[in-house]
């Protein structure tokens, strides 16, 4: 898609990886604005609860396919999900609390107020859509009016473990 970002942002590969590193600061401000945006899109419409029940709903289904070969009938699903929904929306509740106090420390004052200034334009942008793949993407056109600077990755701490394996050995996994 040549007038939009692609929302599963493959624009931004370089050298055969995702790395924000290799990105010039524009391209990682688009970067990072992309990613925002589809993840705000993703979890808004349904709302987050109501994503996480479909996301289960879909796993399950999933498994249940590649392990046994068996297709999960509808009105399952149907019920599965029903049964899931006051669990997902009484975890929002009680995460509820730590959301307040996460916005109510002075130190994070801007960036609640960044964020709603980001959501209201989220809300505002609407997706390109390929009509060949189906593919979503964020115009870039939209990306011009963006004032939003990319962050300072020289001040941040540069490698961080965020899963059990090295990068080395998640490589040799198949």
């Amino acid at each position: 898609m040549k007038d939009a970002f692609a929302e599963d942002l493959s624009d931004f590969i370089r050298n055969g990886k995702l790395d924000a590193y290799e990105l010039t600061d524009g391209e990682l401000a688009d970067f990072l604005e992309v990613w925002r945006w589809a993840a705000w899109r993703r979890r808004t419409l349904p709302s987050g609860p109501d994503a996480d029940i479909v996301d289960a709903a879909m796993q399950f289904q999933a498994m249940m396919q590649q392990t046994h070969g068996v297709e999960v009938d509808y009105n399952t699903l149907l019920l599965l999900r029903q049964e899931l929904e006051p669990l997902m929306y009484l975890r929002f509740l009680r995460e509820l609390r730590r959301a307040i106090v996460y916005f109510l420390q002075p130190h994070n004052w801007v960036a609640l107020f960044r964020t709603l200034a980001r959501v209201r334009r989220y809300e505002q942008t609407a997706p390109l859509v390929d009509w060949r793949t189906y593919q979503k993407g964020y115009p870039r056109s939209a990306m011009c009016q963006i004032e939003d600077p990319a962050p300072d990755l020289l001040q941040r701490k540069y490698w961080r473990r965020v899963g059990p394996d090295t990068p080395v050995k998640r490589t040799w996994l198949p």
